[in-house]
């Protein structure tokens, strides 16, 4: 995240990281109780290892399935992230070449990244993401000059809760929980900074799709580590079967550090030339003084 360099309030960090093993603990724990697992017969060895690893209990023969980037669908095409994470054994890399960032005032000024994000299907409900902004490029302000380097690496977790009722209008639910490190180029540490997300979709009228997170960041607009409240959403429709647009936007600032600002609106589509592949892009502004002229986004998503 690029911002200027605070210290954590020790105790913040405690409670989120705790509520963070927490559900992990919960969401590994409640896997092993299906004896009988499909995976163990899978011609992956990496999925035959995690079914011996992590008993999983939800829906076994999804291990069996081959790589699939529809489904659940890349996290970085838009701002919110999806309830559904990955098959066990299931492998996405989203990498997106151009981040472009217009100035924010008195924040920062117009940046260019290569942001990319690793996602590693554990368990049937359980991912582990590995996440940065990648390199990147700073223009001169705010009295510093232009600087270049790597943007700090960020662990992330995300827990898929349960499927959409949508007689009952109860969204597909599932947790996110994420810590940014210090790990990058000194000029972007910002010190350690830890989150926590609610992730929601819902299937609405005329086959929209409406996805929306509600959860605690780290506001790095101000100095000092201040806790602040986090809303992203997306609302897409499905144009074709390999074609879809969305309107997105987001509160405050982006729940995965890549933006910082006050409200952002824009819009995008994914598309998907096969099972394998996705290409993706959108565009944001900023609403308020202090959100960002624009932004700017291309991206490919591919499943191993």
């Amino acid at each position: 995240m690029l911002n200027h360099p605070r210290q954590p309030r020790r105790a913040l960090n405690a409670v989120l990281l705790g509520a963070a093993a927490l559900v992990i603990g919960v969401a590994i724990g409640a896997s092993a109780r299906e004896p009988v697992d499909a995976a163990l017969e899978s011609d992956r060895p990496w999925t035959r290892f995690l079914a011996e690893a992590f008993p999983e209990g939800l829906d076994p023969d999804r291990s069996l399935d081959p790589p699939n980037i529809r489904e659940p669908g890349p996290d970085t095409a838009n701002y919110p992230n999806g309830p559904n994470t990955l098959p066990r054994g299931g492998v996405y890399l989203e990498w997106s070449p151009v981040f472009f960032t217009g100035a924010m005032t008195g924040i920062q000024p117009q940046t260019y990244s290569a942001e990319f994000l690793l996602r590693l299907g554990l368990t049937d409900r359980f991912e582990f993401r590995l996440y940065s902004s990648g390199f990147t490029w700073q223009a001169a302000g705010l009295g510093a000059g232009a600087t270049t380097g790597f943007s700090p690496l960020i662990f992330d977790t995300k827990i898929h809760l349960w499927e959409e009722n949508e007689d009952w209008f109860i969204p597909a639910t599932g947790i996110e929980a994420f810590v940014q490190t210090p790990w990058g180029s000194p000029a972007f540490d910002s010190c350690t900074q830890p989150g926590i997300m609610m992730l929601f979709r819902n299937t609405l009228f005329w086959g929209l799709v409406a996805e929306y997170n509600v959860g605690v960041a780290d506001d790095t607009t101000q100095e000092g580590f201040v806790p602040v409240d986090v809303v992203q959403w997306a609302i897409t429709k499905e144009i074709t079967d390999d074609f879809q647009v969305f309107v997105h936007g987001f509160q405050n600032q982006s729940a995965l550090p890549r933006l910082v600002a006050q409200t952002v609106v824009g819009g995008g589509f994914v598309w998907f030339p096969s099972d394998r592949l996705s290409v993706y892009g959108n565009w944001g502004a900023g609403t308020d003084k202090s959100g960002p002229a624009t932004t700017f986004q291309l991206g490919f998503a591919n499943a191993f």
